[in-house]
């Protein structure tokens, strides 16, 4: 029964966001390309930003740079401040080519766009981290059962796995769904920065996307998990409020023509 609850809880993490922003496409008939755009954004940033924070990483343990007085407070700025950095370039040179795209179609994008590339971006990172759970499991079931050899010095962090209650991983799954809704947020947020071609709006969705990770980082540090899990909620919970604040800011009163999240598209009366 452990086994199969924290196989479960994995693959709703592995599958889930993919299936929303599926269905979220379907549902408004947006184009097939935002899915691939949401997933080039994140996988794209992280193909960039992952090997430069292991090249950092070797600096610090060689001693080309300095190491500081809190490591804590250093790790938690470099991952946050590099995840919002690339991710939101990464988000905004997407939506400017999907912008740039519907203007040559003589269209332009609807709030139901910016949604699914939200979602497919991130129900991407939520795709990445159940692979990575996976696997995870994978080897330690494995390992559990003598099928592949602990390696020395790991057999503590082999019994810490099990040891820990398979259900944990079911607030992995409540965290994924918070985070898709920030995603969702943030990409509302860059689309203003597009369509008012103001870049301040980047970096606004730069920085909030650091002081998300940095304040659950460092409550999770601090106090544990279910203080940051409180945390990343009161950030999804801002999120929800930003992006319907940025969807009038971007688009106004719904129109009659086209795509809307207020209902289908159906013509004009005149």
């Amino acid at each position: 029964m452990d086994l199969l609850i924290r196989m479960s809880a994995i693959l709703v993490i592995l599958f889930g966001g993919p299936a929303l922003a599926l269905w979220a496409r379907a549902r408004w008939r947006r184009p097939v390309a935002w899915l691939g755009v949401g997933a080039l954004t994140f996988t794209g940033a992280q193909a960039v930003r992952l090997p430069l924070l292991i090249g950092l990483t070797e600096w610090f343990q060689r001693g080309w740079l300095p190491r500081p007085s809190d490591p804590l407070i250093l790790n938690l700025a470099i991952l946050s401040l590099s995840a919002g950095l690339f991710e939101e370039t990464a988000r905004y040179l997407g939506m400017r080519w999907a912008h740039r795209r519907q203007m040559r179609m003589g269209e332009s994008l609807e709030d139901t766009d910016v949604l699914v590339l939200g979602l497919a971006h991130g129900g991407t990172e939520a795709f990445w981290v159940g692979v990575v759970g996976w696997v995870q499991l994978m080897v330690m079931q494995l390992m559990q059962e003598g099928t592949l050899p602990i390696p020395p010095g790991a057999e503590g962090v082999v019994t810490a796995y099990w040891a820990t209650p398979a259900w944990i991983l079911w607030v992995g799954v409540l965290e994924r769904g918070m985070a898709i809704v920030i995603h969702i947020g943030l990409s509302f947020l860059i689309w203003i920065g597009v369509h008012q071609r103001q870049l301040v709006w980047w970096g606004a969705a730069m920085l909030l996307h650091a002081l998300v990770n940095g304040t659950a980082g460092y409550v999770m540090t601090r106090w544990g998990m279910w203080e940051a899990e409180g945390i990343v909620a009161l950030w999804a919970l801002a999120s929800v409020l930003m992006a319907l604040r940025g969807r009038r800011l971007a688009f106004g009163a719904p129109s009659h023509t086209r795509k809307s999240l207020d209902g289908p598209a159906c013509p004009r009366a005149d």
